[in-house]
């Protein structure tokens, strides 16, 4: 199993940066799913600037010039909105680790269109209702981002997001379909960025005083269910004899973790190499053990609040 970098930004100060195997500060690492919760950034950034009025709105509307006729239409279907796939509370046959739903991760990568492949996917619940990790839900949000501003995802993040915060060393393929089977319409980021847009985060959406992504936004996106997805984001906590650590995580295939720890004014970030670990060896990615074990356990106890700094 390998880490290939461990950074951890705390109190405003990046405290520990390390790489191994190879890696640097200078070598744009792969996310993975860890891409997920900055789509869902971007997509903020389209909603501040008006391209989607709301979240509210229905999803399938967007999308009628591109694809006129959609299987499984229902009335359950016509009602989910771009916060239900936001939340992944889509109600569809769709979780990536179940190998019985038609939904799932390797079933929609054999499809030639994978956004088509996930709004053609049948009912089995209302929309909005329980939550179910589903990688079509973030990758037709992107599409959304597309169709909504006319534009590249890739060339809106550039002139909205990543040059406002300084980053221009990655790479980013946005193309959800089977052109994308080796690279997974995934970012890669160096680790120092990701604490610059994990920082932009947890800090309401501001960079350097400007605001990037309304702070409207951030509220919604953290407001989360315990254990559920928020505008792409995973609620994920570990209680260390009997204290409580909230955190705010995009996770990746692989060991990339990315958690904004509100209550500890920290940010840390992870990348690996273990692909497929759990499934191939049986065992979880070293960031599994080595945040409670060894990160958390300093013996600084969470502050009361629960939210992020504003």
């Amino acid at each position: 199993m390998t880490v290939h970098s461990i950074l951890i930004y705390k109190n405003n100060k990046l405290v520990l940066e390390e790489y191994f195997y190879g890696y640097d500060a200078n070598t744009p690492h792969q996310l993975r799913s860890a891409t997920k919760p900055f789509i869902g950034g971007i997509l903020g950034i389209a909603v501040d600037k008006g391209f989607i009025k709301n979240e509210k709105e229905k999803l399938l509307p967007y999308f009628n010039s591109i694809y006129p006729e959609i299987a499984n239409l229902d009335d359950r279907k016509k009602e989910i909105t771009i916060e239900n796939f936001l939340m992944y509370k889509h109600g569809m046959d769709c979780e990536n680790n179940n190998q019985e739903s038609k939904g799932n991760e390797q079933a929609m990568m054999k499809s030639k269109d994978w956004v088509k492949y996930t709004l053609d996917l049948p009912m089995i619940a209302e929309s909005g209702k329980s939550s179910s990790y589903c990688t079509g839900c973030a990758l037709t949000l992107g599409s959304l981002v597309e169709i909504a501003t006319d534009e590249k995802i890739e060339s809106f993040a550039k002139e909205n997001l990543f040059d406002a915060l300084g980053i221009s060393n990655y790479e980013w393929t946005f193309e959800p379909n089977q052109a994308s089977m080796n690279t997974f319409s995934q970012m890669h980021i160096t680790p120092r960025d990701l604490i610059k847009l994990a920082k932009l985060f947890k800090d309401g959406g501001k960079w350097k005083g400007k605001q990037i992504i309304s702070e409207n936004w951030i509220n919604k996106t953290f407001d989360l269910d315990e254990g559920g997805f928020g505008y792409l984001w995973e609620h994920k906590y570990f209680v260390i004899e009997g204290q409580k650590f909230n955190s705010y995580l995009a996770s990746g295939n692989g060991g990339q973790k990315i958690n904004i720890w509100p209550e500890l004014d920290m940010i840390t970030v992870f990348t690996g190499g273990n692909y497929n670990s759990y499934e191939l060896y049986g065992k979880s990615t070293p960031p599994n053990e080595m945040i409670p074990n060894y990160i958390l356990k300093t013996g600084e106890k969470p502050a009361d609040n629960n939210g992020y700094s504003k």
